[in-house]
């Protein structure tokens, strides 16, 4: 069952309303008062056709789960493992940047008033532990001794980096294996091809948000001004499931130096989506006199927007070892918009 739910999640649906309530008419305000609700009523609108639109949310949450995706990325980067004969444990860093449907990198990226941004992020750091499976008392139908298993716990929360009440919580639990394809080979005495390396795991991630956006509404009529000013405070949560494989070639340079690339293909299951609202004060003004006074409330919750299915991605970096120590730096960038970083420290012993 919660497969067939990861699987097949549905586009959202305008599910954010705003509703102003508390409705009261001083200052001669009664004597006016269907103008005045007209007035309120259009605010309402402006916020549903807004922030609550299924192509504004839609943008938004795919780039929130594509961002989750990518920085699960963690205990593949083929710096993590330059052995297969070695147990090794990890300790690094992946942060990821998403773009949605509706920003791209050559218009830059911008958002536009009183919406949900076009852009997702995600950063975690944590623990990869790989062992080889000649340690492992089991038959394996692969030569043992270029096959690892491993897996990785990574975690972060950036609520008290970023301040404002907005907060930022993920986490990852991912198991995987590596095999070495075609062994390391001497070319030259400075220059070492160091074979080709195919990586598999499946990887369960989540995010958890708040995000602030500033609402600056204002609705005109028979002299009136109608205003709601609000930061709007929205909860954005997202689990993904994705299946990723690579495959990875390099060369080692001058003995001290690993230089790696490599293609891959992520399979994402999953949702995003947005929950919980804020309130604040609408006031209308006729000149000088209060003649409106309400409670904005916005409330709701949207339905799961699935990250991109397929993601084709390509991979590039760079590998220190230092003696058992190892460091390394590991960009990539993925289709739908998605660029990644991982960075970290192993040792193999």
């Amino acid at each position: 069952m919660l497969w067939i739910q990861l699987c097949l999640m549905p586009h959202p649906a305008s599910a954010f309303t705003l509703d102003i309530t508390d409705r009261s008419y001083p200052n001669g305000g009664a004597g006016i008062q269907a103008a005045l609700d007209t007035l309120a009523d259009s605010l309402e609108s402006s916020f549903n056709t807004s922030i609550a639109s299924s192509a504004n949310q839609e943008s938004f949450l795919e780039a929130v789960g594509n961002a989750n995706a990518g920085s699960s990325r963690s205990f593949l980067a083929p710096g993590v493992q330059t052995s297969s004969d070695k147990i090794l444990l990890g300790l690094g860093g992946s942060m990821a940047l998403a773009l949605g449907s509706s920003s791209t990198v050559s218009n830059g990226i911008s958002v536009p008033a009183n919406q949900l941004p076009p852009i997702g992020v995600g950063a975690k750091t944590g623990v990869t532990v790989m062992i080889p499976a000649k340690n492992i008392k089991i038959s394996w139908p692969v030569d043992a001794s270029k096959l690892s298993i491993g897996g990785s716990f990574y975690s972060m929360d950036l609520s008290s980096w970023i301040g404002k009440g907005i907060s930022l919580q993920s986490m990852q639990a991912s198991l995987g294996f590596g095999y070495q394809m075609y062994s390391p080979k001497d070319w030259t005495p400075l220059i070492r091809f160091n074979g080709f390396r195919i990586s598999s795991g499946l990887t369960y991630s989540t995010f958890d948000a708040t995000y602030r956006t500033p609402f600056n509404l204002t609705q005109t009529g028979g002299g009136v001004d109608m205003v709601w000013n609000s930061n709007v405070d929205i909860g954005v949560t997202s689990t993904v499931v994705s299946l990723t494989n690579q495959v990875t070639t390099g060369v080692r340079l001058l003995w001290v130096l690993n230089v790696f690339t490599g293609l891959g293909v992520d399979l994402n299951f999953g949702s995003s989506k947005l929950t919980g609202g804020s309130t604040g004060p609408v006031v209308g003004t006729q000149g000088a006199t209060t003649v409106f006074t309400g409670t904005a409330t916005v409330d709701g919750a949207s339905n799961g927007t699935a990250p991109n299915l397929i993601q084709l991605r390509y991979l590039a970096g760079l590998a220190l070892p230092l003696g058992p120590f190892e460091l390394f730096a590991q960009g990539q960038v993925s289709t739908a918009s998605v660029y990644g970083l991982n960075f970290g420290m192993n040792l193999q012993f």
